[in-house]
């Protein structure tokens, strides 16, 4: 099954923001998160969207999958470990 199709546990809206502010938000979002929950970042930063928050994803192991919507981005996370 997609992320995307997942009910997000959190959802946080970083449009407009600029790096390193969407990184430092996501960050912080998957902290408060458990094991298996979801979280889903709206944002319109192509960076972001294509490299600070996969690298993130990538350095814990979490699968992360983006769905374009126009000139935004809807990219979820799945926290599937404490790291």
């Amino acid at each position: 099954m997609s992320l995307a199709q997942e009910k997000p546990s959190k959802t946080i809206d970083v449009t407009g923001q600029v790096c390193p502010y969407p990184l430092i938000e996501t960050r912080n979002a998957l902290k408060a998160l458990t094991r298996d929950q979801i979280l889903e970042i709206l944002t319109d930063s192509e960076h972001s969207v294509f490299e600070t928050i996969p690298m993130l994803c990538e350095k814990k192991g979490y699968p992360c999958e983006n769905v374009p919507q126009g000139n935004l981005w809807r990219v979820y996370i799945k926290k599937t470990g404490d790291k």
